[in-house]
């Protein structure tokens, strides 16, 4: 911080002419610029985010002259009218970690008073790491805590994966098992899928003997009735 301060107060001081201000007086306001900066920005100088708080320790001289100006000027005992008159108007200077910059104008270029390259890159990359850190973290979060729920055609619960399952309480305060149809086995994941893909797979089938189109030889024959269904649906439970 101390460095970035330094070079902040060295450019305002040094658009003073020499031949306005004796020389130790010019010293003497830079060294006082520096006190009242550093107690300024003291809690406001964060070095892993260089752009928060930018606009709290900026310096300008827009209509007015700035207030730390003014209160350095009052330490050094120089005259603020000589200071509001010698120093740069319509500036504003830019004091934040690793970098000083300033700019003339409302719409002017910006350019760079002091730059630390090394310590902009290594913040550039423990921010870009912290970032990659917590968008793996919430991936694992959220994989670990949200359950995938495998059920068949029927609505039978065939695996969990991942998650708590939280049984589910009746009405007498003990966990309801899951229902599971009379008749239907048990079916794997391939099972699923070909369920899932085939079109037909609500359509009853017969027999190639229980065909209703049959030789009428046949049609008397009692094994040439339908047959019962592959699963019988649950029983109603007793009232």
């Amino acid at each position: 911080m101390h460095t970035e301060i330094e070079n902040a107060a060295g450019f305002w001081v040094k658009h003073i002419p020499d031949a306005s201000l004796a020389a130790e007086r010019k010293e003497a306001l830079r060294l006082a610029l520096i006190d009242v900066l550093c107690e300024k920005y003291k809690g406001h100088w964060n070095p892993e985010q260089t752009a928060a708080g930018s606009g709290y320790r900026s310096l300008c001289n827009w209509r007015s002259l700035d207030g730390s100006l003014v209160e350095a000027a009052m330490r050094a005992n120089v005259s603020i009218a000589l200071l509001e008159r010698l120093m740069p108007r319509d500036i504003v200077v830019w004091c934040d970690p690793h970098n000083v910059t300033y700019r003339v104008g409302d719409h002017g270029t910006v350019y760079t008073i002091y730059e630390d390259k090394r310590g902009l890159l290594e913040c550039m990359k423990k921010n870009m790491a912290e970032k990659v850190s917590k968008s793996n973290g919430d991936f694992v979060i959220s994989a670990y805590t949200t359950p995938v729920v495998i059920r068949s055609a029927d609505g039978v619960e065939i695996a969990r994966r991942g998650g708590a399952s939280a049984p589910t309480i009746g009405n007498n305060g003990s966990p309801v098992q899951p229902h599971v149809l009379q008749g239907s086995p048990t079916k794997g994941a391939s099972d699923l899928r070909r369920n899932a893909m085939s079109p037909l797979r609500h359509v009853t089938t017969y027999r190639a003997n229980d065909s209703p189109f049959v030789p009428s030889s046949l049609a008397n024959n009692s094994a040439a009735a339908a047959p019962p269904p592959r699963w019988s649906p649950p029983s109603a439970p007793a009232s």
